[in-house]
């Protein structure tokens, strides 16, 4: 490993998309993991639209759908009774607002992305010690030829809740851990089943949830009850799963085989500040939360994709620190806001009194009922209320528009080559992204994105008359523009600034010494 490369620690899909995003932009990375191999378990079985849109410049939608099912409801049960169906899907996108796919095939896609940049993980290596000076950190590692001592120019900590990079920072991770017993349990079912829909039933007993992970196979999440401080942890049987489903749900779920089974506990915590100098948090390393909602390992995902644009601009000395700690304030507050949401809706689902239960369930389906409440659990499950608006890194934006700095570039459908595909497929192969719409003159535009000789380029895609992309009126629309302007997209998928001519790219360039 040469003395500047930045060493990734965790290859989960944190980590593996944060080698990957650093790795784009022409930086030597190396990644490495404890585990022998990816995962073959299931785990996190949701990729939600917001990050899609993240991924898609590099690794496109398409292939998340061609190795899940798409996410098109979320149905509520209450005592065996129908409560509401809740339709994920939604016009104004081309992106699924979510793709069901076990864990397992979500590393498969990008460890297939690393490939394709000459990456492999280093598996079987532990990082077992670190220090952290003004100008690096020399790390301590155990690989499978021995000890191995390596200086890096940064250290990113991706390894999960139990991360060796936070413990050796000696940071808090302060928060609270839930007093209930989850169950879990990854089965093959004799059910009439359809792999588009998670299904949630609550009734006396609890409450279960059901996510498919393939036509016939499910994920079973059961509240356990209080923890009984007189029985240790312990696995579920086959029997007792069956017996949950016989209780708790509607559907006549008959189990004909089990592939893994096992009980969690939830903790709900944050560390107080992700950047520690050369070192860095991601992902469940920085934050844990109910997996309530599926949203651990998107904002995991968003938060390696946020930061690592900045750590390759850093090395290559095309930004200066403002900009690796912009991070912090970035995606601490969306990592806050996270763990609040889920906590919420764990809580709610924890109620066993059975007057308050009831008067959930009242609350439950008149909630479910108008629209506006099912238009905004749609968006918060699919992440669209994610936002990075007030960042300091947003520059201008247009009074009143729909999309503003700070937003993911939208997916709004437009006609390419007479083929109407989501716009973000204007950002594919670009590792930064100008979009000019109309008329507008952006010759003077510098052709990289970054202070120095080293950064990496930046692509100005022409839309309007006379180019491959005539269709502009829904984008411009949404980005407030009229007969012209141009959009400035981070590699990230995240818009910086919009605006009615070229000079407003150069003066937010300017602001952040980027050009």
């Amino acid at each position: 490993m040469a003395q500047d490369d930045v060493l990734v620690a965790g290859a989960g899909p944190v980590g593996l998309t944060a080698a990957h995003s650093i790795a784009r932009h022409g930086v030597p990375v190396r990644i490495i993991d404890l585990a022998e191999g990816p995962t073959t378990l299931s785990k996190a079985l949701v990729v939600w639209r917001r990050t899609m849109q993240v991924l898609d410049a590099t690794i496109g939608y398409e292939k998340f759908l061609a190795a899940g099912h798409e996410a098109k409801r979320a149905r509520f049960v209450v005592a065996g009774k129908p409560l509401a169906t809740i339709p994920l899907t939604n016009e104004e996108h081309l992106l699924p607002a979510g793709v069901f796919i076990p864990q397992s095939e979500t590393e498969k896609i990008l460890i297939a992305a690393l490939a394709e940049q000459n990456l492999q993980v280093a598996w079987q290596t532990k990082l077992v010690d670190l220090a952290v000076d003004a100008d690096g950190v020399t790390c301590q590692l155990e690989t499978p030829h021995g000890p191995e001592e390596v200086r890096c120019s940064w250290l990113i900590g991706c390894e999960g809740a139990h991360s060796v990079v936070r413990h050796h920072l000696n940071l808090d991770f302060p928060g609270e851990s839930v007093d209930h017993r989850w169950i879990l349990g990854d089965v093959e079912v004799d059910a009439d089943t359809d792999p588009h829909e998670t299904i949630i039933e609550n009734g006396p007993g609890g409450i279960v949830a059901l996510f498919p992970v393939g036509v016939s196979r499910w994920r079973i999440i059961a509240n356990g009850g209080p923890i009984d401080p007189q029985h240790p942890r312990r696995d579920p049987s086959e029997e007792e799963l069956q017996a949950i489903l016989n209780e708790r749900t509607s559907g006549g779920w008959q189990i004909t085989e089990s592939y893994w089974r096992g009980e969690f506990r939830i903790n709900e915590r944050q560390v107080e500040n992700y950047v520690h100098g050369r070192a860095l948090l991601a992902g469940d390393a920085a934050h844990v939360h109910s997996p309530a909602g599926g949203q651990g390992m998107n904002t995991g995902i968003q938060d390696a994709a946020n930061l690592a644009w900045k750590v390759a601009l850093a090395w290559q000395g095309a930004a200066d620190a403002s900009l690796i700690e912009s991070y912090q304030q970035e995606r601490h507050p969306i990592g806050r806001d996270v763990l609040r949401a889920t906590g919420r809706m764990l809580r709610a689902a924890m109620i066993s009194n059975p007057i308050a239960r009831h008067l959930r369930d009242v609350a439950l389906h008149i909630g479910m009922s108008l629209p506006a409440v099912r238009h905004n659990l749609t968006e918060f499950l699919s992440e669209e209320t994610v936002t990075l608006r007030g960042s300091c890194l947003c520059g201008p934006g247009i009074k009143k528009a729909a999309v503003q700095p700070g937003d993911a570039f939208p997916d709004l459908a437009i006609t390419v080559s007479g083929k109407r595909v989501p716009a973000t497929e204007l950002l594919r192969g670009h590792e930064a992204t100008c979009i000019a719409l109309g008329d507008v003159d952006c010759s003077a535009l510098p052709d990289h994105f970054g202070a120095s000789d080293r950064s990496f380029p930046l692509a100005v895609v022409p839309i309007g008359p006379g180019t491959e992309i005539a269709d502009i009126d829904d984008l411009a629309k949404a980005l407030g523009l009229e007969e012209q302007g141009v959009v400035l997209v981070r590699p990230d998928g995240v818009v910086a600034t919009v605006g009615t001519d070229a000079n407003q790219i150069r003066q937010y360039f300017t602001r952040w010494n980027l050009a």
